[in-house]
């Protein structure tokens, strides 16, 4: 649904669709317009693409002992909620990207689970 908003350069009421051209200053609206969301944008693909690979690295190199494995499990839970993308709600301009980022966390934790599961299982 487009809405008008007020161009953020000369205050002409716009379309607040990507693409639009304000006619009176040459604006263009944009899919990262602001740096709120430019910066959570990052965040979330920064924590989505390193947030399992160093969970995982823990993981596997934490299974010396019980201590540190413990540590790490819970480093990898502190991660994976802080990487949910239920706390972007606001970055998604597309339902396929709101999609693909819940497939890669989702699959990401049950590869993460797995492998806890089985390291867990070997040690008993």
């Amino acid at each position: 649904m487009t809405e008008l908003i007020k161009c953020p350069n000369c205050d002409n009421k716009i379309l607040s669709r990507m693409g639009t051209i304000c006619p009176n200053c040459g604006f263009t609206v944009g899919y990262f317009n602001g740096d709120r969301r430019r910066k959570d944008y990052g965040k979330l693909f920064a924590l989505t693409v390193f947030a399992p690979f160093f969970s995982f690295f823990t993981i596997i190199f934490a299974q010396i002992n019980f201590y540190s494995f413990i540590i790490a499990i819970i480093l990898a839970v502190f991660l994976a909620i802080k990487s949910c993308p239920i706390n972007f709600k606001t970055v998604f301009a597309t339902n396929f990207e709101r999609l693909f980022f819940w497939n890669i966390w989702i699959f990401s934790n049950i590869f993460l689970s797995v492998i806890v599961f089985n390291i867990i299982s070997k040690s008993i």
